[in-house]
């Protein structure tokens, strides 16, 4: 007779170790055993995980590795794929291409030793959306931007996944900017300690202060895929739901999927209304201040040249600096979510608002300094 954690199913998760990974792993440890990949050890590990520390951008090594583990390969329950790299330099960085090339290799090992119903899920990012003006919201099917890059290798992404000829389902799960109690968001933390700072920079902004971002709380986030895998994986309701109106649709030959491969769905998760930069800075002067700070727009050409010499100087001091001068042209993006589809078809609605959330953010940046700063530290830069 299977033990308990014999008993559990298999679900291979890429970049398990990062934000994501260690909190979908908490939550769900409880209903699968993970097989666990991340470049760097994963220290937070449940009985009965797995774990192999690799590139997944080392095709060979990647390869081997899978082909060591056919007892989990062939009951594997769902892909989780999580990996990816991003840094805020806007270099060109091979880290972003060996991601995919690493991406494209799972989905033809999947297509090759992984059952027929084992589900794909990626994490994909709201930053390859084009942004909207305020009152439009994008959609799934919204036109993609890749605008650097990161979202540019993040266009890529979907462009593999939607282009897969596997006959295993894949679902895209578009995501927000994601924030912890914490924050850990670094553009996020960012913004708030420039507000904390003494600078002249909390003053000043290069874009319409009047546009944001959708968040997502991580809380949110890990219920999306809990979700997904119970509806969309072995034996869910809405992938045999999908599968029947994917054959009728083929059967009639209809220009609307392709002939080749199994289910693919996407779907935005994030919260419907955006945070605008210059609530963000009201609350944040407002909490180390006392009282809000007038906040000014200039020309982005004007604080493109004020943040080249502070970049300089902060060579010079060999002091690091998150903002760079290729930021200043993005300062105005907008993104807002359509959540119809998540809402109508996954049944998954944020159960978190960073507009309420925020406060007790901005209080632990203020009573808890010192966690604040070494937990925010952490997040990659």
């Amino acid at each position: 007779m299977n033990s308990p954690i014999e008993s559990k199913k298999w679900i291979l998760m890429t970049g398990a170790g990062g934000l994501i990974g260690r909190h979908l792993r908490f939550s769900l440890n409880d209903q699968f055993r993970f097989w666990c990949i991340d470049k760097r050890p994963v220290n937070d590990m449940y009985i009965g995980d797995v774990v192999d520390v690799l590139d997944i951008g080392s095709l060979a090594t990647f390869t081997d590795a899978w082909e060591s583990h056919p007892e989990i390969t062939a009951n594997l329950h769902a892909v989780i794929h999580l990996a990816a790299y991003y840094d805020f330099s806007n270099e060109p960085n091979p880290g972003y291409q060996r991601v995919n090339d690493g991406l494209e290799r799972l989905l033809m090992l999947m297509s090759k030793d992984a059952p027929g119903d084992c589900l794909m899920i990626s994490a994909g990012s709201m930053a390859a959306l084009a942004p909207v003006l305020p009152g439009q919201r994008q959609s799934e099917t919204s036109p993609r931007a890749g605008l650097w890059e990161y979202p540019h290798s993040k266009v890529q992404a979907e462009r593999l996944l939607d282009q897969s000829t596997i006959r295993q389902p894949i679902v895209q799960l578009i995501l927000a900017a994601v924030y912890t109690d914490w924050c850990e968001l670094v553009p996020l933390y960012n913004w708030i300690e420039i507000c904390a700072s003494d600078g002249l920079e909390k003053y000043f902004y290069p874009g319409p202060p009047t546009r944001g971002l959708t968040y997502c709380h991580i809380e949110d986030v890990v219920r999306a895929f809990a979700v997904t895998i119970e509806k969309f994986g072995p034996g869910g309701e809405l992938v045999l739901q999908a599968e029947a109106d994917l054959a009728a649709k083929r059967a009639k030959k209809s220009v609307e999927v392709s002939m080749e491969g199994g289910v693919r769905e996407k779907f935005l998760i994030g919260q419907p209304q955006p945070m605008t930069y210059r609530e963000i800075h009201a609350r944040a002067c407002t909490a180390f201040r006392g009282k809000a700070i007038t906040l000014m727009q200039l020309p982005p050409e004007l604080v493109t040249i004020g943040a080249w010499v502070m970049e300089l100087v902060a060579r010079i001091r060999k002091k690091p600096r998150f903002i760079k001068p290729w930021m200043i042209k993005f300062a105005g993006e907008h993104f807002s979510f359509d959540l119809t589809s998540v809402r109508t078809r996954l049944g998954w609605v944020p159960k978190k608002s960073i507009q309420q959330d925020f406060n007790a953010i901005l209080i632990r940046a203020v009573r808890e300094r010192a966690n604040w700063l070494k937990i925010n530290s952490l997040r990659p830069r």
